[in-house]
């Protein structure tokens, strides 16, 4: 005949109320990402002639990182300060004739400055550099891609060729400096302030880093749960090892911080004839002691009355259940850090 498994026999242990530092956060889930990314792409139409950036390669500022044909973009400057030499020469040929004259002459040479100007823009985008010392994140683009796009035609009634070509991009990232960015929901947006101390787990990680709350969105974002998100950044306090672009993070924004807060395992707490007490071994004997309750962190329970720091209170708990003792995430004993 079957029985049933009898229930594992409860045991107790004693345990002292404690005077901490009691913090109340609000925790999020973020993604890490370098605080500086530049997309870079050609703005000018030609083939790529070299591409010297590697995923992976270490970059400084103004570093080299790929170029186009530029013979075009070359004949144009030229051409250009040919025109701006020629239109100064014409202000001062007219110098002494009339106003119209005059006005139209500068007017000429204005316009001269104006597309050298555009044509040393062409020019110098025919060159992509870094932007910042960083590493390249990805590249797609290679020596012979077009980028842009041409147009060719003869004729009084020119036939135009099109030709597509590829949007290629070196993207470089930061890693001397670090972002996080989350998410909260409306009910803990009126909590949050700009500076507030933020504890980081990275996914796969126990250790801890740290960072400040840099800006806080007012603006709902989409939500496929239905609920309004809103979007938070936290910057990273300097450049801890171990943390990668994309990676995912558990985050505890500190919004409040309580010293001196006398505090007993909540599952010590127990109601005597509509009273709230603990339990106390006193001469051998376990003994009722009526008590105050304040605030509730999670598996601690603040108390306000009846106890003082290192009583010794019975905490009971089954065989099968897990000893009482530590705090919730999100609001826990202990400083932020950082």
């Amino acid at each position: 005949m079957n029985r049933s498994a009898a229930p594992a026999a409860a045991s107790s242990s004693l345990v002292a109320a404690t005077v901490s530092t009691m913090t109340q956060a609000v925790t999020t889930t973020g993604t890490i990402q370098p605080a500086r990314r530049s997309d870079l792409s050609f703005t000018v139409s030609g083939k790529v002639t070299k591409v010297s950036a590697t995923v992976g390669q270490a970059v400084t500022k103004g570093q080299v990182l790929a170029t186009v044909d530029s013979t075009t973009l070359k004949t144009a400057v030229d051409t250009a300060n040919a025109a701006v030499t020629s239109a100064e020469e014409q202000v001062t040929s007219v110098a002494t004739s009339t106003t119209t004259q005059i006005a139209a002459a500068n007017a000429q040479l204005a316009q001269a400055k104006s597309a050298l100007a555009t044509a040393n823009d062409n020019f110098a985008a025919a060159t992509l550099t870094a932007p910042f010392t960083g590493v390249v994140a990805a590249v797609s683009m290679a020596a012979g891609d077009t980028v842009g796009s041409t147009s060719s035609g003869t004729g009084r009634t020119t036939t135009t060729t099109t030709t597509t070509a590829t949007t290629g991009v070196i993207t470089v990232i930061s890693t001397d400096s670090w972002i996080v960015n989350a998410t909260v929901g409306s009910s803990d947006l009126p909590s949050l302030t700009k500076g507030l101390q933020a504890q980081i787990t990275p996914s796969g990680s126990t250790t801890k880093i740290f960072g400040t709350v840099s800006s806080i969105g007012i603006i709902a974002g989409a939500s496929t749960a239905g609920s309004a998100t809103f979007p938070v950044v936290i910057a990273v306090t300097g450049n801890p090892a171990g943390i990668y672009a994309g990676s995912t993070a558990d985050v505890s924004i500190i919004v409040k911080q309580l010293p001196n807060v006398l505090t007993v395992p909540t599952v010590a707490l127990h109601t005597t004839n509509g009273a709230t007490v603990v339990y106390q071994q006193k001469n051998g004997k376990q003994v009722d002691t009526p008590v105050t309750v304040g605030a509730s962190y999670g598996a601690l329970t603040e108390i306000t009355k009846g106890l003082a720091d290192g009583d010794q209170v019975v905490v009971s708990f089954g065989g099968a259940g897990r000893a009482p003792g530590g705090a919730r995430t999100g609001q826990r004993p202990g400083g932020a850090g950082g």
